[in-house]
């Protein structure tokens, strides 16, 4: 539907005369065959060296107009979680996430168990993937300390949003509720597997100028944080002190507030 397999040829062709690049994979939805008209297009570029891998991240920007130079892009660095990682969008819906690696730096992960190739060097992609295929799927990870620092943050954002509820404004209580979402329910949601029910009641979050309803919501979203963060404890079997006699008291005033 958003034209990526015309991007994909178009990528093929392309790298086939960059010499610089050495190997390019698709992984993800493309790497396993899983694609739908809606997926986005995960993209290996392989260096021989990180000199070589400067140079083709330096000229970043034209690489990505010029596989289809015809359509309009944006694009920018997303490397603050991946380094050199490049996010592009064209016009046409396809989305490109391009990772630029090199021989010595990209290691076997269980992401590129499965791949697409489309150029290789060697047979370097193919040993790659194999090596990948034999270690086992990285397992959702969240430290005690990341919790506890999460947990903290939540009780005082969930209460703050309650008390600005209360009084009535919708409008103050919204950026919190943002910052709620971001800095606590992200970090809980790549702690959980996919299939966990769990994780599943944490997607539920909803916010509107209703006020009491909002506040209602909020009430259910900290039975679902409750729930997810027991989970995970759970889970990963981690020692997580919970100061029941504080959180006992809190949540009986909130669940009072928003009847």
């Amino acid at each position: 539907m958003f034209e990526q397999e015309r991007f994909i040829g178009r990528l093929q062709r392309y790298v086939q005369a960059e010499p610089a690049i050495q190997v390019c994979y698709l992984y993800g939805a493309f790497g396993r065959r899983a694609e739908d008209a809606y997926s986005d297009v995960d993209v290996a570029l392989i260096y021989a060296t990180p000199a070589e891998r400067d140079i083709g991240w330096a000229g970043r920007r034209e690489f990505v107009k010029g596989i289809m130079p015809y359509v309009a892009v944006r694009s920018f660095d997303d490397d603050h979680a991946v380094p050199f990682l490049h996010t592009t969008l064209y016009s046409n819906g396809t989305k490109v996430d391009f990772n630029f690696e090199t021989m010595e730096t990209i290691a076997p992960h269980p992401l590129y168990r499965e791949l697409r190739i489309l150029k290789d060097s060697d047979h370097w992609a193919e040993q790659h993937q194999a090596a990948s295929s034999r270690l086992a799927p990285a397992q959702p990870y969240i430290s005690p300390s990341d919790l506890e620092a999460l947990d903290d943050r939540f009780w005082v954002m969930c209460w703050d949003i309650v008390r600005l509820l209360k009084r009535g404004n919708a409008d103050k209580p919204f950026p919190i509720y943002l910052q709620l979402l971001y800095f606590t329910l992200l970090p809980l949601l790549n702690a959980l597997p996919p299939e966990e029910p769990a994780r599943q009641r944490l997607i539920q979050a909803t916010y509107s100028r209703d006020t009491v309803a909002t506040a209602k919501g909020l009430s259910e979203l900290l039975e679902n944080y409750l729930t997810a963060r027991a989970t995970i404890i759970r889970r990963q079997n981690l020692v997580f002190p919970i100061n029941t006699a504080f959180e006992s008291e809190i949540k009986r005033l909130i669940e009072r507030l928003t009847r």
